[in-house]
């Protein structure tokens, strides 16, 4: 049984009769039967507007030195809420809200990484509970118009093709770009953003701003970009850009450098019970390398390869594996450096969007030097959504 509902309409029902008991000078008991039920009907129609959700996400891997560790794998909680503006037209203007937050389950290891998110760590800032997304706005049919802290458009239209894994991958692509959440650059989870979207059957589109002032040359519009998608049957081709404005030479960590730009393509391709996505990626000063002067923010290619299969007759089991790869460019002087992996996975749903599942990182990555930079890592993980 789905409880979600009733828990908001016993939640929102404390709210809204405490609040007209202090204004009316009244205990909830002394107002009448009427004015109650009015009040009942107001709250039912708000808490089903309301939808609650969560992912418990928590791993447990091991390197092949022999390092292990408990790890969190992004496990958030949050709320949506949408609500008819004209009630004789519930499907045309709305008010849309989201509110997400993350969850730090376990203390955080430094060894074991078993995150398809590399920047959690700078986003939840060492709090056990951090503000993943949070935005408001006005939607008409398949458009809509939202500020706040948002998945970019970047993101949503085009990178996330191949961000499919369950644990590890995402990486290569200038999201989560220079250990971060990609909210100060807006190729992630953009900060103080404005995004315009239409999401059609076939074609979606949004373009996005950013207006952040924290640097001394900030313009009305801090960072812009879109992100657009089309599918064909089932073939869908996307493109997505970004570009800063604000950059400075020498930027602090919420700062943005100068020249950072990104423009990625995919394709991908899904049928019965194969998927298939590849990414492409060229950056601009969007990601860095710590050397000995200091931070580097170097230009680099990006790709990710993700390829599913589920091959048990209950679809419940499938198998996944890809690669990411950042290849620098060879002007920037960074010797044999590189980021290159590959993922094998093994997953079991046991509800949707809940899996058990087992998981390897096989890393080929190099420093400078030409000698291994990353440690391979094995592990088993849990994923619970509701």
């Amino acid at each position: 049984m789905d409880v979600r509902i009733p828990l908001s309409n016993v939640i929102l029902s404390i709210a809204f009769l405490s609040i007209y008991a202090a204004v009316n000078g009244q205990t909830p008991g002394m107002a009448n039967k009427q004015e109650s039920a009015s009040m009942a009907k107001i709250v039912e129609g708000l808490a089903s507007d309301i939808t609650p959700y969560g992912s418990i996400r928590i791993g447990f891997g091991f390197s092949e030195r022999g390092e292990a560790g408990v790890s969190n794998n992004v496990p958030r909680v949050g709320i949506e809420f949408e609500h008819p503006i004209l009630n004789e037209e519930p499907d045309k203007f709305r008010v849309v809200s989201r509110i997400e937050f993350g969850l730090d389950l376990v203390s955080r290891d430094e060894t074991i990484e078993f995150t398809p998110d590399p920047g959690q760590r700078f986003s939840q800032a060492g709090d056990a509970v951090f503000t993943r997304l949070g935005y408001i706005g006005l939607a008409y049919g398949d458009f809509s118009f939202v500020f706040g802290k948002n998945n970019a458009v970047y993101y949503t239209y085009a990178a996330s093709v191949a961000d499919k894994f369950l644990a590890f991958g995402g990486n290569a692509l200038g999201v989560w770009n220079a250990g971060t959440d990609g909210g100060i650059s807006g190729t992630g989870r953009a900060n103080q953003s404005a995004m315009f979207t239409y999401e059609g059957k076939r074609f979606k589109v949004g373009v996005q701003g950013q207006m952040r002032n924290i640097s001394d040359n900030s313009t009305t519009i801090d960072t812009y970009g879109f992100g657009a998608n089309y599918t064909l049957n089932d073939l869908t081709l996307g493109v997505g850009y970004n570009k800063v404005v604000d950059g400075v030479t020498n930027p602090e960590p919420n700062q943005s450098v100068d020249g950072d730009e990104s423009l990625i393509f995919t394709v991908s391709y899904a049928m019965d019970r194969f998927t298939a996505a590849a990414s492409y990626a060229f950056m601009n000063k969007h990601e860095k390398i710590a050397l000995d002067d200091g931070d580097f923010f170097y230009n680099a290619d990006g790709m990710e390869l993700y390829l599913k299969y589920v091959f048990s007759p209950s679809l419940k089991w499938h198998v996944a594996s890809g690669f990411s790869y950042i290849n620098p460019d060879s002007d920037q002087n960074l010797g044999d450096f590189d980021v290159k992996f590959g993922l094998l996975e093994l997953a079991y749903m046991f509800k949707k969007s809940s899996y058990i599942f087992i998981v390897s990182k096989l890393e080929a990555s190099q420093d400078r030097e030409g000698n291994d930079s990353e440690d391979s890592i094995y592990g088993l993980g849990i994923r619970f959504s509701f």
